[in-house]
C-alpha cells in the first residue's frame, strides 16, 4: 500500500514537472517570436539608414564612382552602379565596402548612443589597396576627425607614416626578449608642426 502511494505521489510529481516545462516551453517560444520580430523590425529599419552611411563613405573612396550599396537581410553588401547591383570584383573593392560598412556601423552607434566615439581602431585595412585607394582612406579618416578625434592604424605598411600625426612603431628586441615601443612623429605632424595626434599608425 505504502509503496503505491509512493508511486502515486511520484507520478503526480512528475505531471506537475512536466506542466511546468511546458508552461516554460510556451513561454519561451513566445519570447523567441517575439524577439525574431524585434530583430525584423530593427533591421528593416537599421538597414536603409547604414546602407545610406556606407555609401556616403563609399563615394568619398571612390571618388564618387560608387556611391550607393544595398544591404540584404543577412547584411550581405552589394554595391549598385547606376541603379543596376554591380558585382564587387577584386579584393580591394572587396575590403573597400567592409570597411565603409564597418565605419557606418561605428558611426550609427555613435549617433544612437548621443555620444561621439573618442576612438576608432583599423587593423591592416590596406592589405590589397593600391596607392591611389591607401591614399582615399588616409584622406577620409582624416575627414573624420570631428567624428572620430582618435584614430588607431594599425598596419606594416611603412608608406603610411607620411600621412599620419604620430607613428608608434613597435619592434622586437633580440637582446631583451621583449617588445620595444619607439614613439615618433608622423611626416603629416612634422610638416604642419602641430601637436595633438589625430590619426596614429
Amino acid at each position: 500500500m505504502r509503496a503505491a502511494e509512493r508511486a502515486e505521489e511520484e507520478a503526480a510529481a512528475r505531471a506537475a514537472q512536466a506542466a511546468r516545462l511546458q508552461a516554460d516551453l510556451r513561454l519561451h517560444n513566445e519570447l523567441d517570436r517575439a524577439l525574431g520580430d524585434l530583430r525584423t523590425a530593427l533591421n528593416q529599419e537599421m538597414r536603409p539608414e547604414l546602407a545610406g552611411l556606407a555609401g556616403e563613405f563609399l563615394g568619398a573612396l571612390t571618388d564618387g564612382r560608387y556611391d550607393e550599396i544595398d544591404l540584404d537581410e543577412d547584411y550581405r553588401l552589394t554595391v549598385v552602379e547606376h541603379g543596376e547591383p554591380s558585382p564587387v570584383i577584386s579584393g580591394g573593392e572587396e575590403d573597400l565596402t567592409n570597411l565603409v560598412l564597418r565605419l557606418a556601423v561605428s558611426q550609427m552607434i555613435a549617433e544612437r548612443s548621443g555620444h561621439p566615439l573618442s576612438l576608432l581602431v583599423l587593423d591592416e585595412i590596406f592589405g590589397s589597396l593600391d596607392e591611389a585607394r591607401r591614399s582615399h582612406v588616409l584622406d577620409l579618416l582624416h575627414a573624420l576627425e570631428g567624428r572620430f578625434p582618435q584614430v588607431v592604424l594599425i598596419t606594416h605598411i611603412e608608406g603610411v607614416r607620411e600621412s599620419v600625426d604620430r607613428v608608434l612603431r613597435v619592434r622586437y628586441d633580440e637582446a631583451t626578449g621583449a617588445a620595444v615601443v619607439e614613439e615618433e612623429r608622423g611626416t603629416l605632424a612634422a610638416l604642419s608642426g602641430g601637436g595633438n595626434a589625430d590619426v596614429a599608425a
